[in-house]
């Protein structure tokens, strides 16, 4: 292939990140000890267990990772411009764990072994770099997520010619170039006639994204915007009817094909538009791989969408506690007032309360104070006792607090994007709920085993999902975030009881109605809650050290029932998280 003047540009586009700044002369010798080799869509670089013997660095297009097992396809992700490719089988001379497939016309450089040594000689800091990557995509591995690289052709594919998209692509130009990223939109009536190859071609060369809007009213247009891109929104008016429109038919956006690009819904709502309401309407036969509500207008629905989009998301976590829950609402106001904004949020048993009442609100906390009010009031664990069956308590209060609170609302009606976990105790597995009626998702994240009944959902029941994972961090992983934002309840002490054995419960019973109490021992609530979130330990540890920040809040001196002091536990959360914000070191300040 001729190195022309075109390629030496989408070099050192795609190189500067790998090799940093370079003159002709530099770009001249990577070029004499590679090759350059051209794909179409659906071309295999290699395939799974093929040995490898080269290294290869993408300069345009897109790639897809797939793994073969006996009796499944897995997508591992996909990579783009200046991303390598086969480190592992270079270093390790093993053969390749993976296919790698082309998804649209691409170009990519071939290093042989020897020539790689001749680089690292030349650039010192390629050997880091690819060490970088190497270290990243292992420790995405071991949270199991895939190793998506940002877009940087989006194919927005507008459902109603009566939508104006144009209302929205402005402001999301103007956020854009705020992050520091040009945007080029493109539609069928600025560039028809041209060579449809050189239009797309044209595209690889401009930095920053390119956005390419099509409909039903030309739809070769339309089709060749979904074989160069990297990502399709369909976009649509959230009021309009949910049919599956004819575009979308002709597009074939929803058959099962490994080479399917990530479809995400872009559900458009008016400035000041109440709660969504029934949007899993709009999940009737679509297959998507996220939802995002936007409303016209709305700074911070324009600023999230553009944080996902570009793979800049950031993800708050928030851990289990009772009602030490009450500090993730201090937490949160403390991380909004530095900056942080949220584009996704987990949480298990009470961070799902909070995480989901958070989002339900739409971080108005003063309406959140009076969620937190209204829980303490209602005494969610006192005179709820029954035949202790099944549990100790009846969970009757509980789910009457939901309901107050959620009322029909369903986790995909929610602004930002909202899970919560479970354990699925038919099945002995970590459940993501992301879908579904939001206080009953969130009633069966809390279920804590002998002390609540489970929850029924499809057949199955359900506990606390801190029973596998307290602070479930790898389930954000899975999505297009950088930052991650963990909230632990931290309560842990060591006990120490000078006895020889436990009394028995009417020692117990008489010591306490006579006030001769000599020793602090946990109630049974405690033991079940301390005992089922042991296992679960072990896994928050591992996320220390994965996460953005991790802030782990001291709360000894308040009980895991102890919802008098809501408000105290609010002030908590808020002054500790400003603090632990203020410790964090300064290159680790990423809201800066």
């Amino acid at each position: 292939m001729n190195q022309t003047a075109d390629h030496k540009l989408l070099l050192h586009q795609s190189l500067v990140s790998l090799f940093g700044e370079m003159n002709d002369e530099q770009i001249e010798n990577i070029l004499s000890v590679t090759t350059m080799l051209a794909f179409e869509a659906g071309e295999y670089l290699f395939q799974q267990g093929e040995k490898g013997h080269s290294f290869y660095i993408v300069l345009s297009g897109r790639f897809r990772a797939i793994q073969h097992t006996e009796n499944d396809i897995f997508i591992l992700g996909d990579i783009s411009a200046g991303e390598p490719i086969g480190e592992f089988s270079l270093f390790t001379q093993e053969p390749h764990s993976a296919s790698v497939v082309a998804l649209r016309r691409s170009l990519i450089l071939q290093l042989e072994d020897d020539n790689y040594k001749t680089l690292v000689q030349q650039f010192p800091s390629f050997a880091g770099t690819i060490t970088k990557f190497i270290i990243e995509r292992m420790r995405r591995n071991n949270h199991q997520t895939k190793m998506d690289a940002a877009p940087k052709n989006i194919a927005v594919v507008n459902l109603q010619p009566t939508n104006d998209v144009s209302a929205y692509t402005g402001a999301i130009q103007d956020e854009l170039g705020k992050m520091g990223l040009g945007i080029s939109i493109y539609d069928y009536a600025s560039h028809s006639g041209e060579n449809d190859h050189s239009v797309f071609d044209d595209m690889e060369k401009q930095p920053g994204l390119n956005f390419l809007v099509c409909d039903m009213e030309n739809p070769e247009w339309a089709k060749q915007c979904i074989a160069y891109c990297d990502l399709v929104i369909i976009a649509t008016d959230f009021y309009a009817d949910c049919h599956i429109y004819e575009i979308e038919k002709v597009l074939h956006l929803y058959s099962d094909n490994v080479m399917n690009k990530k479809i995400y819904l872009l559900l458009l709502h008016e400035e000041n538009a109440p709660l969504p309401f029934n949007t899993r309407r709009w999940f009737n036969q679509r297959k998507v791989d996220l939802h995002l509500h936007m409303r016209k207008n709305k700074a911070a629905d324009i600023r999230r969408f553009c944080r996902i989009v570009t793979h800049q998301a950031t993800g708050l976590v928030l851990g289990g506690g009772g009602a030490r829950g009450f500090a993730h609402v201090g937490a949160a106001k403390a991380l909004l007032e530095a900056g942080i904004e949220f584009d996704f949020i987990g949480g298990t048993s009470a961070g799902a309360v909070y995480g989901a009442g958070l989002s339900f609100l739409d971080f108005d906390f003063d309406k959140a104070n009076a969620m937190c009010k209204l829980a303490a009031d209602s005494k969610l664990t006192s005179n709820d006792l029954t035949l202790p069956i099944v549990s100790l308590m009846s969970g009757k209060k509980i789910r009457k607090f939901l309901d107050t609170m959620f009322g029909d609302s369903h986790l995909e009606d929610l602004w930002v994007y909202t899970y919560c976990v479970s354990t699925n105790f038919s099945s002995a597995s970590l459940k993501i709920h992301d879908r579904g009626l939001t206080q009953l998702q969130v009633s069966a994240s809390m279920a804590i085993p002998g002390v609540f009944p489970p929850v029924i959902i499809n057949k199955h029941l359900h506990i606390d999902g801190g029973v596998i994972d307290n602070l479930p961090v790898e389930a954000m992983y899975k999505k297009p975030v950088r930052h991650v934002i963990a909230v632990s309840l931290s309560a842990e002490e060591t006990a120490m009881f000078d006895l020889h054995e436990v009394p028995t419960s009417w020692e117990l019973f008489w010591s306490k109605i006579t006030n001769t109490a000599t020793h602090q021992l946990p109630g049974i609530s405690s033991i079940l809650v301390n005992s089922i979130t042991i296992n679960s330990r072990h896994r928050q540890e591992s996320s220390k050290t994965n996460v953005s920040v991790f802030l782990d809040l001291d709360l000894k001196e308040f009980k895991f029932l102890d919802w008098n002091n809501w408000k105290q536990l609010i002030e908590k959360g808020y002054t500790q998280t400003k603090q632990k914000l203020i410790e964090t070191k300064q290159e680790s300040q990423f809201w800066k």
